[in-house]
């Protein structure tokens, strides 16, 4: 099934920025901090490509549910405030951030969180993109729904990089 221009685009684009450029910011420990806010934001863009409803947290957490591992689900909410957190307060919430941990990820801290290991979490979301954005290319709900979001300038708009 044919997809339209805007949506080829952005799917370039996605696997141009994120799924290929947070691998680079995974190489050092310097930027591991910034791969978590790559992850949730693009999480967040999904997400909206995704389902049509503007509670941003909503369509967040079912994106989660949907398209990451189940062990995700339990925390999807904790996720949702994490990306809030990291977005807008550049510290993280309910978990430990750790690089290059991969035993480590979803056991809990010293502190009693819950561990994320950015190896981990890029995996799952790229698994989860890849499967979302199969759908799209196979489904034409998914397609519209993406469509109309990469139409509407007020609520996402396209992606367009040079």
């Amino acid at each position: 099934m044919a997809t339209t221009p805007q949506i080829d685009s952005a799917i370039q684009n996605f696997d141009r920025i994120i799924l290929s450029g947070v691998p680079h910011l995974l190489r050092q420990n310097e930027t591991a901090f910034l791969s978590f806010m790559c992850c949730v934001a693009a999480v967040d863009a999904l997400a909206a490509y995704r389902f049509r409803t503007n509670n941003v947290g909503d369509r967040f957490k079912d994106f989660i549910a949907d398209y990451f591992p189940p062990i995700y689900g339990p925390h999807a909410a904790n996720l949702y405030l994490l990306r809030c957190r990291l977005l807008h307060n550049f510290s993280p919430a309910y978990f430990t951030l750790v690089r290059a941990q991969p035993a480590a990820h979803f056991r809990t801290s010293p502190i009693s969180d819950i561990i994320l290991s950015d190896d981990v979490f890029f995996l799952d979301l790229k698994t989860g993109a890849q499967k979302f954005f199969g759908e799209v290319r196979s489904d034409a709900s998914r397609q519209a729904n993406m469509d109309a979001r990469l139409l509407d300038v007020a609520k996402g708009g396209a992606i367009y990089v040079e």
